[in-house]
């Protein structure tokens, strides 16, 4: 199984929580809950019951409450978790600091 870096999981975990992703979970009102360790690719089609194979896709880290199992899908474009965000925002992080 995938597993994502401690780097990683603080970088989601912050953006998350930057964007308000606090609230309990839906179904039963726990508070607690589990990063899931590692990425989903949800594949994008223009046709019903489609099979796509490399296709465009929505990249998401997935949660899990602690208690009910309910899953929460978080896109990482929104979270400016994107490896091109990523990028760009050490870029401006090194030119800010000289």
């Amino acid at each position: 199984m995938p597993e994502l870096s401690e780097e990683q999981k603080q970088r989601i975990i912050s953006a998350l929580e930057e964007r308000g992703a606090k609230f309990p979970c839906p179904r039963c009102g726990n508070i607690s809950f589990v990063l899931l360790d590692g990425y989903q690719n949800n594949p994008l089609t223009s046709k019903i019951g489609a099979i796509v194979l490399g296709g465009a896709n929505v990249p998401a880290v997935i949660v899990a409450c602690a208690r009910c199992g309910w899953l929460a899908q978080h896109a990482l474009g929104p979270l400016g978790l994107l490896p091109a965000q990523e990028e760009a925002k050490e870029e401006a992080n090194v030119e800010q600091s000289s």
